[in-house]
């Protein structure tokens, strides 16, 4: 059954629709007009991530190195959480470290000090700004309107923090208990996310508390992952939605995989990913929504490496 649902998957066109997004630049962008933008780091770990998982070598990887460096301001820092993480974590798929490791490290301390600190759980609008340093929209929709879902949550800032200061090699005792106590602080009624617990905060809390001892209630947090899944395939963002998106089903097989578990449906799981590809090699976010994304490709295959099909 396995067999038959992975020979629905076109491996070589996947391949060929990740290097499509490829860049000038050294980077990758999934949405490119007229050279309007720059490559992003988000983009960029997404494809080489993926490019890894089909086994094949990315081209000109010096030029990627290069781009990913140049993220780094001359002050060590970053114009993100979000833009440090990913880019930190694509460099570290090529081998290769920030120009400034150092400076790297102080940045995702402060960001760590600063996350321990935040009242809300997302920033206010007039704390962001609209378009990044690279000119990208930061609105999810490609809109100049900014709503909660455009910012990334305090948790999931805490574990990016986490997960870069790791794989820098300089990740503190301190460092370590500001994370535990954001972290540990959002935990909610077995997932994890404040005001409402949600898949993706979730995983990556439980990605970030496996780097720093013992799972809070394993159990606990096992039972309401499971209860996200779905019986005709993929997991929804809480247990009272049942829309399935492809990232969600990449978080609840990692989750589960931390936890040590597995999920009750893979077959089903295995059936949806494998009908997201479109005729353009890359995935699209659900059986519904047809446009095709890097971001949706490297959840997909992550999705099918977790479900044994890669």
């Amino acid at each position: 059954m396995l067999a038959r649902l992975k020979a629905r998957v076109d491996l070589e066109a996947a391949a060929r629709y990740v290097l499509s997004k490829r860049g000038s630049d050294g980077g990758y962008l999934s949405y490119q007009f007229m050279d309007m933008f720059e490559s992003s780091a988000e983009d960029t770990y997404y494809a080489l991530y993926s490019l890894r998982l089909l086994g094949v070598e990315p081209p000109r990887a010096a030029e990627t190195v290069e781009f990913l460096r140049r993220l780094q301001r001359e002050d060590g820092g970053y114009s993100s959480v979000e833009v440090a993480y990913f880019s930190i974590a694509a460099l570290g798929l090529l081998g290769a470290s920030p120009r400034d490791p150092s400076g790297a490290a102080e940045f995702l301390e402060r960001s760590l000090a600063v996350s321990a600190k935040a009242a809300a759980v997302f920033p206010s609008f007039e704390e962001e700004q609209l378009i990044d340093e690279k000119g990208v929209l930061k609105s999810k929709d490609a809109t100049y309107v900014l709503t909660p879902a455009d910012f990334t949550p305090v948790p999931v800032r805490a574990a990016m923090a986490v997960l870069a200061l790791h794989a820098l090699g300089r990740l503190s005792g301190e460092a370590e208990e500001l994370a535990r106590s954001i972290l540990t602080a959002s935990a909610n009624g077995g997932g994890f996310g404040v005001p409402a617990p949600s898949l993706e905060v979730t995983c990556w809390a439980l990605e970030a508390l496996s780097l720093l001892g013992p799972l809070p209630e394993p159990g606990r947090v096992e039972r309401w992952v499971l209860a996200c899944e779905n019986e005709d395939g993929g997991f929804s963002a809480n247990p009272y939605s049942r829309t399935a998106y492809v990232e969600n089903l990449y978080f609840g097989l990692r989750a589960l995989e931390i936890l040590g578990s597995k999920p009750r449906y893979p077959l089903s799981h295995a059936e949806y990913v494998t009908g997201l590809q479109n005729a353009n090699g890359g995935f699209r976010r659900s059986r519904e929504l047809g446009s095709s994304s890097l971001e949706f490709t490297y959840y997909a295959l992550r999705s099918m490496r977790l479900l044994g099909l890669l």
